[in-house]
């Protein structure tokens, strides 16, 4: 009976492996690059949508699933063209959904969530469904995300806007901004251009 469980597994990654292969072929005839050691995952009746020109730098993690969600929540993630999402960046829309802009840059280590466990529960953290009043996060055109900054869920990020490494962005960035700290505020402003 071991033999054949064993044997079942196999055939079951050989199938995830080749389909895994088939998408990036596809992502590829897209102009979209994946490092061959980012982990993209996109859970049945979810929607991943990867624009022309995005790349994913090596060890990044994005995941478009809806487990832990509410019955009836469907995940999302949507990046906008010639977006770079650099190294060791991890991306989740589980139980939510994540909206990135065109020509935007993600430097290495940020974190972005579309949503929390529920903290108000008598359950385990780790059996806790997702908490479904924020989740969202959106990032607009034009957006450099510093490195080891952390975009919670519930944020809007405006267009041009400029988050500096290491900030925790807990509430909205108004476009143009140059956000900066723990939680992140405004210390600066763009010039605002087309």
């Amino acid at each position: 009976m071991s033999a054949i469980y064993f044997i079942l597994l196999m055939v079951k990654d050989a199938l995830k492996y080749v389909s895994h292969l088939g998408f990036r072929a596809k992502m590829r005839a897209n102009r979209v690059r994946i490092d061959s050691s980012a982990s993209v995952f996109k859970g049945p009746d979810n929607e991943l949508t990867l624009k022309p020109g995005v790349s994913i730098g090596k060890g990044s993690v994005i995941t478009c699933s809806d487990e832990m969600a509410k019955k009836g929540v469907r995940s999302r993630i949507v990046v906008g063209e010639d977006t770079a999402i650099n190294e060791y960046n991890n991306i989740r829309a589980s139980g939510g959904e994540i909206i990135i802009g065109k020509k935007c840059i993600i430097s290495q280590y940020v974190s972005m969530i579309a949503s929390n466990h529920e903290i108000n529960t008598t359950e385990y953290m780790k059996d806790a469904l997702w908490d479904n009043g924020k989740t969202s996060v959106t990032i607009g055109d034009d957006v450099w995300i510093g490195a080891g900054a952390v975009i919670l869920p519930g944020v809007r990020v405006g267009n041009g806007c400029v988050i500096a490494s290491g900030a925790v962005v807990t509430k909205n960035v108004p476009d143009f901004s140059i956000v900066a700290g723990v939680p992140a505020k405004v210390v600066s402003q763009r010039p605002i251009h087309a």
